[in-house]
């Protein structure tokens, strides 16, 4: 699958997942998030950031329970519960904050 953004073609998986993380960038990031129904706030790209981060040191996207786990590490306690990133992400945090982060699917997420 694929999509168009800025004259350019974006290679993505079934469920729109970037084929190819290197060509994630901020803008293509918003555009894929007004795509999705999403406006994104701070508190939404602190998530998406600490998603990157965790990618960029372990190699995968973090689940759930790993995301809450590191947003309370890095000191964002006020996103780190289920309830207030289901707020964020209605249709799954770990899998949108990812899937805007220009990263894969996690691995746990269905």
């Amino acid at each position: 699958m694929s999509f168009s953004y800025n004259g350019r073609v974006f290679l993505t998986d079934s469920e729109g997942f970037l084929l190819n993380k290197d060509e994630w960038s901020e803008n293509l990031m918003l555009f894929m998030a007004q795509n999705l129904g999403l406006t994104l706030t701070e508190q939404h790209k602190i998530v998406i950031y600490e998603v990157r981060a965790y990618y960029k040191e372990y190699a995968t996207t973090p689940a759930m329970r790993v995301l809450i786990t590191t947003l309370k590490k890095k000191g964002h306690t006020d996103l780190a519960s289920s309830v207030t990133l289901a707020r964020l992400f209605p249709d799954g945090a770990a899998k949108t904050a990812a899937k805007l982060a220009g990263l894969p699917k996690p691995v746990k997420c269905i």
